[in-house]
């Protein structure tokens, strides 16, 4: 698949365990027809050599058997009469040591070839493209005559000499019958060679990869499948060209056989042009996660019971220290159900999630599954965490992902657990290479150790798939999954901050495809977003790999049946009105109930509350509603229209007065004002006030449907004005909200 030259630029393989028989008949038949007969030096050669030495009146023939041109390689000296001696006693001792075969590789392996070209193997690629097994009876010919003057092969140089000896070793061979009538004249047809080929490139980072953990000049087996290897480059090349137009540069794909944990596929880059870091490694190149990172968190939170899938949880703004992540359409549903939080990809629900899980604690969850390169402290990173504070690699990426899957896999077929379970994929098929470079540690007697991990339990990522099925795929509409012939792939993206990476990441009962895309020098572009970008290559690849499953099969020893409240999500109580069953993991039994009903009382057509001190003898009747925090209502009503706000006390009831509501101080209603600025020019901001009765109640700030902030005590807010009209609204956490209208002339 791939080969590099060596330092000294010189095409040389390692040396053969075997030649090909075609090739050991023609290297005889022109260099030593003796050479099963004699035991290092053939003096019928010797004396042949005399004879035409002596016609020519010049040395034309040295008399050399294959073995005494081994020992003239090895000494690299000079023909003489005196080297000739020596080269004859290290003959003879070479046929006391080797076999004949053995000979005849040793000299295959190091023989020069023409140009910078030495050994059988590098020749037969370089001049015909080919192993030396699969050469004709011409090709070997013609290749067995070149160490004896390696200067004929170019293109164009002495072309007729070559081709007389290489029909002359053809001739040779038919008259000692290896060859019938019929091969020899069909190989004195055969074209001679031409300029050197090019060698196979399939894999150049991989083999890189090797060379750098001292696999220099070795033979490497990898478990890449080289047809899908080259059809998977050829289709990530058709994507670069359209990613070129924006200027996005590089991408980087694996696929991991989840049957056999071997990497099917390794593309490290798929740029081809030096100014465009075509030799960086994107692979194996740490980079900012993103959101790749969000369904391990909510796989942790999972396996802990701490939510499932169909549970409630907020999504308001929030600000965390001076922190204020945004949700990546700037846009908040109030609230929202954590497995479609997931699918998503919600920045503040991801957010509230590592707050609750805690920092400290995802960090080690993390550096157990393979995320090696999220090295820092918790306080170096913060909550931006989940969000791509922290970088890891396509190689760390794809192997947590494909553990999980493997996790499920394995869990059904043997229905317990391995500790091989996560390990990483291998992709080099020699055992000391059994495991990714780099990761391997030895123990005190040199024997290599398997890293261990704390893993993530099947139901957990059963749960965690289940989620990301509903992500929607690029430039398709929501149902596709109403199409028998679209894969069930759970999948997901993730894009850096400044968009600068993007990923998507993708896993069957059979694959993991992890694909990279953006720019090695780390330029953000626009377009470099993991749904747009990334997204279209993983589906594209999956569509040419053949799967045998459509989908895990549930762990059903860890997933339970749970009523719900319909509405929340939560364990269903006596107030819970809608009630539904789900499938969660087992640790959901231990999750909290629903507390987001309120029971009072109504009249009939549930206008008005009431409490028993002002019913007046009117038919009232108990309702018990679903309630959302106010804030969380604020934003949930906006995406749910039939959500209902609690009726307001009816006029009689004294339960509501004056002093136990709030008010707002400045602005007035319909008030105009002017902004200042300073010096600078730089606008001083509005101060707007109000009061609550408690001095413990929290206020939130609206400004035209958009958060400005929340104020506890001193309920006094900056706002940086703009010109018109606008709406400030303003919420306890009651539920009560004042607004008014107020107008911004101007600086």
């Amino acid at each position: 698949m791939n080969a590099r030259i060596a330092e000294d630029g010189q095409w040389r393989f390692p040396e053969m365990d075997s030649t090909p028989v075609k090739f050991n008949e023609a290297i005889i038949a022109f260099e030593d027809h003796d050479f099963y007969a004699h035991t290092g030096v053939s003096f019928r050669a010797i004396g042949r050599a005399t004879m035409s030495n002596i016609k020519a009146k010049r040395i034309v023939s040295g008399g050399s058997t294959i073995t005494m041109q081994i020992a003239r390689m090895a000494r690299n000296s000079d023909r003489t009469f005196y080297n000739k001696f020596v080269e004859a006693i290290w003959a003879f001792r070479m046929e006391t040591k080797y076999s004949k075969e053995q000979l005849l590789t040793i000299y295959a392996s190091h023989a020069p070839f023409g140009g910078n070209v030495v050994g059988l193997e590098a020749a037969s690629w370089r001049y015909y493209g080919l192993p030396p097994h699969d050469l004709s009876w011409s090709q070997a010919a013609t290749l067995a005559v070149l160490p004896n003057a390696p200067g004929l092969v170019h293109p164009g140089k002495n072309r007729a000499i070559l081709l007389e000896k290489r029909n002359k070793v053809l001739t040779t061979l038919f008259e000692h019958e290896k060859i019938d009538a019929i091969t020899l004249e069909l190989s004195m047809e055969e074209p001679l060679i031409g300029a050197p080929k090019t060698l196979p490139s399939l894999a150049p980072h991989l083999l890189d990869n090797a060379i750098s953990s001292g696999k220099k000049g070795q033979r490497i087996t990898t478990t890449l499948n080289d047809k899908k290897q080259e059809q998977l480059t050829e289709i990530l090349a058709r994507h670069q060209k359209h990613l070129n137009h924006n200027y996005i540069h590089n991408a980087a794909l694996i696929v991991i056989d989840l049957k056999t944990n071997e990497v099917l596929s390794y593309i490290g880059n798929s740029a081809t042009e030096n100014k465009h870091q075509k030799y960086v490694d994107i692979v194996r190149s740490p980079r900012s996660s993103g959101s790749i990172l969000k369904p391990f968190l909510f796989a942790a939170m999972t396996q802990e019971g701490m939510i499932h899938n169909d549970q409630l949880i907020p999504d308001v703004p929030m600000s965390f220290d001076h922190f204020s992540p945004q949700n990546y359409n700037e846009k908040n549903e109030g609230a929202v159900k954590a497995g479609e939080a997931l699918s998503k990809s919600l920045n503040v629900p991801a957010v509230y999630l590592l707050q609750q899980y805690g920092i400290d604690k995802f960090l080690h969850k993390l550096r157990s599954i393979s995320q090696t390169h999220v090295s820092k402290s918790a306080q170096h990173y913060g909550l931006s965490l989940i969000l791509g504070g922290a970088e890891s690699s396509l190689w760390d990426v794809a192997n947590t992902y494909a553990g999980m899957a493997k996790t499920l896999n394995f869990y059904n077929a043997e229905n317990k657990y391995s500790s091989t379970t996560w390990d990483d994929a291998v992709v080099f098929s020699e055992k000391k290479l059994q495991r990714e470079l780099g990761r391997q540690s030895e123990n005190e007697s040199g024997v290599m150790k398997t890293r261990t991990t704390s893993k993530i339990d099947a139901g957990a990522v059963y749960e965690t798939f289940q989620a990301l099925l509903s992500v929607n795929r690029p430039h398709m509409e929501a149902s596709w999954e109403q199409y028998s012939s679209s894969k069930k792939i759970a999948w997901k993206t993730g894009t850096s901050y400044g968009n600068r990476d993007a990923w998507a990441i993708g896993c069957t009962p059979d694959y993991v495809v992890a694909v990279w895309v953006g720019n090695a020098t780390g330029e953000g572009r626009p377009g470099i977003i993991g749904t747009t970008a990334a997204g279209p290559i993983m589906f594209d690849v999956f569509s040419h790999l053949s799967s045998k499953r459509s989908w895990f099969i549930p762990p059903y020893d860890e997933l339970v049946e749970m009523s719900i409240c319909k509405e929340s999500g939560h364990r269903n109580t006596l107030n819970c009105t809608k009630i539904d069953t789900v499938q969660v993991h087992q640790m959901a039994l231990r999750g909290p109930s629903c507390n987001f009903h309120e029971v009072f009382l109504t009249d009939e057509k549930e206008k008005f509350r009431y409490h028993q001190g002002c019913t007046q003898d009117l038919r009232v009747k108990t309702v018990s509603q679903f309630v959302l925090p106010p804030l969380q209502a604020y934003f949930y009503k906006n995406s749910h229209p039939n959500y209902k706000s609690i009726p307001p006390f009816h006029p009689d009831c004294e339960n509501l007065s004056e002093d136990k509501t709030f008010s707002i101080i400045y602005p007035d209603h319909n008030s105009k004002m002017i902004g200042t600025v300073d010096l600078d020019g730089v606008s001083k901001g509005i101060i707007f006030e109000a009061s609550h009765p408690d001095n413990s109640a929290t206020l939130f700030w609206h400004v035209d449907n958009q958060f400005l902030g929340e104020t506890k005590g001193n309920h006094s807010i900056k706002y940086i004005p703009e010109e018109g009209q606008h709406l400030l609204t303003v919420l306890d956490e009651m539920g009560n909200q004042k607004k008014i209208l107020f107008t911004i002339l101007g600086d």
